[in-house]
């Protein structure tokens, strides 16, 4: 995988809004972060635009591929941070300047829907970081923030997540290495068939999801095995089914923690669950396209390289 050029104080950072609108407050409190970290930032022309004709979508297909391909296209961005998820960002495929794109060296930032944009990218062996969006910036942790401005800023590595390993759960026991891919379970799942269907050979698959059914959870992971993409995996890391429970009886009949275990078990690769990561609180930012070690039974993820390079 080639990877982005790490982040200097001073460089000019672009935001995008590939998927659903974007509350304005919440995106300036987002950039004065981004400021006040000695970054400059440049909108998106439409990143606060909203579709007249599909109101959960940030303005018309072709204006947010528009100010997508304008970010990669510009020498001075550096980086590409995404605004918001929601839905959206699979239907810029067919609009987006792919050949430019794919050789580009910018940073790419962003989860849940933009789970479609990182799996495109890597098709190309592009590495990208599963991180926080920018109208979300404001609600992490100090110390949650401090570690997404270190893994886009430094060569570290090794490093060892999370701080407290005794919040995640063991599932499967051992030990892996591999590349880490994934992200948002039900976006991995809709890519299947498409020319950008995720590769998990070897991989250290990172799997999350929120405002699901247990049952839906179900579904997806039956459709990446059903289309031989999940048995090739190294390894599994799971995080949370975000807001599970309202779709459950009080108290449940099905938990988030047997659906791993029957999965996980049958295949029989290392794999731990409740790893901080996703929709809950202060998730940790992780690199997608860099090799990692999984070791299920200390309930540890050690980054064996960095995210970013020096771009020597």
């Amino acid at each position: 995988m080639r990877k982005p050029r790490r982040l200097a104080r001073g460089d000019l950072i672009g935001v995008v809004a590939p998927a659903s609108p974007v509350p304005a407050e919440d995106l300036a409190k987002g950039v004065a972060l981004i400021e006040e970290r000695g970054y400059r930032v440049r909108l998106g022309e439409h990143v606060l635009a909203r579709a007249e004709e599909c109101d959960y979508l940030a303005g018309p297909d072709a204006q947010r591929a528009a100010d997508l391909n304008r970010m990669f296209a510009d020498p001075e961005v550096a980086a590409i941070f995404c605004a918001r998820g929601g839905y959206g960002s699979m239907r810029l495929f067919r609009l987006l300047d792919w050949d430019r794109i794919a050789e580009s060296d910018k940073l790419f930032v962003g989860y849940s829907d933009v789970t479609s944009l990182h799996t495109a990218l890597a098709s190309f062996g592009r590495a990208t970081v599963h991180a926080t969006m920018v109208s979300s910036l404001w609600k992490l942790g100090a110390a949650a923030l401090e570690q997404f401005w270190r893994l886009v800023e430094t060569t570290d590595a090794p490093v060892e997540l999370p701080a407290d390993p005794d919040a995640v759960q063991t599932v499967v026991p051992g030990v892996a290495e591999g590349e880490l891919s994934g992200g948002n379970l039900c976006l991995l799942t809709q890519a299947c068939g498409s020319r950008f269907q995720p590769d998990f050979r070897g991989k250290i698959v990172l799997l999350e999801d929120v405002h699901d059914a247990i049952y839906h959870a179900d579904r997806d992971l039956t459709q990446l095995l059903n289309a031989g993409v999940l048995q090739q995996a190294a390894g599994f890391v799971a995080g949370c089914l975000t807001g599970w429970q309202k779709h459950e009886a009080d108290p449940p009949l099905n938990t988030p923690a047997k659906l791993w275990q029957g999965f996980f078990s049958r295949l029989g690769r290392p794999a731990v669950a409740d790893f901080p990561f996703g929709h809950e609180p202060d998730p940790i930012a992780l690199p997608l396209g860099v090799r990692a070690r999984l070791d299920a039974s200390s309930r540890t993820l050690t980054l064996l390289e960095s995210a970013v390079s020096d771009g020597d």
